[in-house]
């Protein structure tokens, strides 16, 4: 069994989607949890304009998640943020 490290997940969620946010978080928290990650910290950033179209969206709203996770366990959950079609990017970044 490999050693957990600690990862920070940064998550955009397409503005349309502004309703329904809590659904988009549980989704991604339970990638997390499913793949053997423990959520340690959230945080809902809110609305911020893009420096660049994503998606073709000006604006999306963060999410960030300080989570552990076994380090093979991070290529699956990138995989099932990609495939989420609420999220407009995720990037997952190990913190020191």
């Amino acid at each position: 069994m490999e050693k957990t490290r600690k990862y920070l997940g940064l998550f955009v969620i397409s503005p349309e989607k502004e309703k329904i946010v809590d659904s988009v978080k549980g989704a991604v928290k339970t990638i997390i949890t499913e793949n053997a990650g423990t959520i340690l910290n959230e945080r809902c950033s809110g609305r911020r304009t893009l420096g660049s179209l994503m998606k073709k969206k000006g604006e999306g709203l963060y999410y960030e998640v300080i989570f552990t996770a076994e380090p093979h366990s991070i290529e699956k959950i990138n995989r099932l943020c990609r495939i989420n079609t609420d999220l407009l990017r995720s990037l997952i970044d190990k913190v020191k």
